[in-house]
């Protein structure tokens, strides 16, 4: 069983868990996105609907099982990955429809039966709303000198265990270090890094970060994304317990993609 499919398989994941910290994220401009009407226009869904619909614990592992798998997916393989019948699942994933969070297609099959009808994530146009492009380089001119780099890496670290502190249990609450892993690719998908896992030797784990939330101003400005992407990665691993720390750090090994070593 793979790291994703032992997330999702874990039924603790509930509602006392933030539903919309998840993998996929649920868009967050007001959380007001719908289903498409006829005529292109998206109806205003209420914020509450969207929470009531990720609360079930069984449509919280079906959004994200669905949102992990990236391609479109069918009743029978989520029956056969959550170990849940059919008929229940389909009510669950009307309501996730309903609620704006995923679509629907039928495909005809190449042999003769029922069409096929599968499932994914709804993309969403871009919210409306300003480009944030000109104030982040104009923030990136005024970080100039180690102290001011430091202070940016610190500012950096407190993201990072804000981040992980949003999918932590209650206090008191041990969990397993399955959950831990889980908790930390939620921070690290959250944060924009696409986060993949691969454990190492005892207790490291290797993360490959398939892309950076300050991408667009390494060219500029590579120090300073490269300084603030691993004092997110810090905080957050610092921020699970018990914590971990950064043994390696190795920007850009390939265009694009980075990869730490934790323990």
């Amino acid at each position: 069983m793979d790291l994703a499919e032992s997330i999702v398989r874990d039924p603790r994941r509930s509602a006392r868990l933030a539903p919309l910290a998840s993998v996929p994220a649920v868009p967050e401009d007001g959380l007001r996105r719908g289903r498409r009407c006829d005529n292109g226009a998206v109806p205003e869904t209420k914020a509450l609907e969207i929470h009531k619909a990720l609360a079930d614990d069984t449509r919280y592992r079906l959004y994200r099982y669905i949102g992990l798998a990236a391609r479109p997916v069918s009743v029978r393989e989520m029956s056969r990955r959550l170990s849940l019948h059919p008929n229940t699942l389909r009510p669950h994933l009307r309501r996730l429809e309903e609620a704006g969070l995923i679509a629907r297609e039928v495909r005809k099959t190449a042999t003769v039966g029922r069409p096929q009808t599968l499932y994914s994530i709804r993309q969403t146009e871009g919210p409306e709303g300003r480009d944030y492009r000109l104030l982040a380089e104009m923030l990136c001119a005024l970080v100039r000198g180690k102290r001011a780099m430091a202070q940016a890496q610190e500012l950096a670290r407190q993201w990072g265990t804000y981040l992980v502190a949003q999918g932590a249990p209650r206090p008191g609450v041990e969990r397993p270090d399955r959950r831990n892993l889980a908790i930390l690719q939620d921070a690290m998908a959250r944060a924009g890094f696409d986060p993949r896992f691969r454990r190492g030797a005892g207790s490291s784990i290797e993360v490959t970060l398939r892309d950076c939330p300050f991408r667009d101003l390494t060219e500029d400005y590579r120090e300073l994304a490269c300084t603030l992407h691993l004092g997110l990665i810090e905080g957050m691993l610092g921020g699970l317990k018990p914590s971990l720390g950064v043994r390696e750090f190795h920007p850009f090994v390939e265009r694009s993609v980075c990869r730490i070593r934790a323990g």
